[in-house]
């Protein structure tokens, strides 16, 4: 498994100890091995060993020329107030978030070191999850934000993507960063070299949910440009990050390109219906025309959990001529039939217990047992 050597010089102590103890501690603490100096002869009888050094930290008052650091060190100085770097270092302002000064770390880091980001993302088994139904209004991103959230109680890490026509991301989960992350379809579309460090600069996360995501500006023609190539693009470069245990990617019910792509992509669907006969329907003419639409190397039946939303008491029999049964029942909660806050919506108990009950027997079971779905090398 491949780990970042990050060193850290820095005479404030109680920032170093700080700092050495959130990334240690921090859900991406396997990614890392952290060494820190509070004096520079150290630093340099450390590097003079022989040791190595992915990611340099260094405070600007210690940051000399003459340190003996190899090429292919990332030397990041930690400035004080405004950011302006030294040398050709580069430079952060440390007085930031913990979370988003590691971001910042990582996003330089990738832009510098492609391949080495590549290899280090190749290090989790990221499992995809697409929340998706035929039919409109039947809770689909109502248990894709729950999802999230309970999937990040149980120490995971989580990544929420949203590829609605109109999406609603900002309704459940919000962060102290107000750059909106739109301009990530730019260099998904460009096939940037930089995509890596750009998810790392434009990604956001909610403290509620422990949930990170894009803050994507509704934009129906983005959407609608979105072919499958820039969506396994986009789900990819997520994955590749290596950042997640897991990717929720919350779609509309359209047979869009893009929603066929992250229904190939996926390692389990989550199918939503009601107690309708649309719903019901609609699930059936799907899986009947199933090889046209997804190919036969593409089973997305195998991999097709069915939960059963808005439900009221009486359990239903397998769904008729297309053999599957429903995997879960999820409640129907009265009070949301009016507009509720995202705590309220993320915090229903009666919701949430059902719902962790088939996390823990559907996906987390999979995930540690045989895998589901077609992702390479899982």
């Amino acid at each position: 498994m491949k780990k970042l050597r990050i060193v850290v010089l820095d005479d404030n102590t109680d920032y170093l100890e700080s700092l050495s103890a959130f990334m240690r501690t921090s859900t991406e603490t396997d990614q890392f091995i952290v060494t820190s100096f509070t004096k520079a002869a150290n630093l340099r009888t450390y590097i003079q060993e022989g040791q190595q050094i992915d990611i340099l930290l260094i405070s600007t008052s210690l940051a000399t020329a003459d340190l003996p650091v190899k090429p292919e060190t990332t030397v990041i100085t930690l400035e004080d107030d405004e950011v302006k770097g030294k040398n050709e270092w580069n430079a952060i302002y440390r007085y930031q978030r913990l979370n988003q000064l590691v971001s910042s770390i990582l996003a330089i880091y990738y832009e510098h070191n492609e391949v080495a980001g590549k290899l280090l993302s190749r290090s989790k088994q990221t499992k995809v999850i697409a929340s998706y139904s035929a039919s409109g209004g039947v809770g689909k991103t109502t248990i894709a934000v729950n999802l999230c959230k309970q999937l990040a109680l149980t120490d995971a890490k989580v990544f929420y993507l949203n590829l609605e026509l109109f999406n609603s991301t900002r309704l459940y989960f919000t962060s102290a960063e107000d750059q909106p992350s739109l301009q990530i379809f730019y260099y998904v579309k460009a096939e940037s070299e930089q995509l890596r460090s750009k998810m790392e600069a434009l990604k956001k996360y909610d403290a509620y949910s422990m949930v990170d995501y894009f803050d994507i500006e509704i934009s129906a023609d983005e959407m609608l440009e979105m072919n499958e190539k820039d969506v396994s693009t986009l789900v990819n470069g997520i994955v590749e990050t290596g950042a997640y245990d897991y990717v929720v990617v919350d779609l509309d019910s359209s047979l869009h390109e893009r929603n066929i792509a992250v229904l190939k992509e996926a390692d389990h669907v989550i199918w939503t219906i009601v107690n309708d006969v649309q719903s019901q329907l609609k699930l059936k003419s799907f899986f009947a025309e199933e090889e046209k639409l997804v190919g036969k190397e593409n089973i997305v039946k195998d991999k097709t959990l069915v939960l059963f939303n808005k439900h009221l008491g009486t359990s239903m029999p397998q769904i008729d001529s297309v053999e599957m049964s429903i995997d879960g029942y999820l409640p129907y909660i009265a009070s949301w039939s009016t507009m509720q806050s995202s705590t309220e919506v993320l915090g229903n108990e009666q919701f949430t217990r059902e719902l962790q009950a088939i996390i823990r027997d559907k996906i987390i079971a999979n995930r540690e047992g045989a895998a589901i779905g077609n992702r390479e090398g899982n």
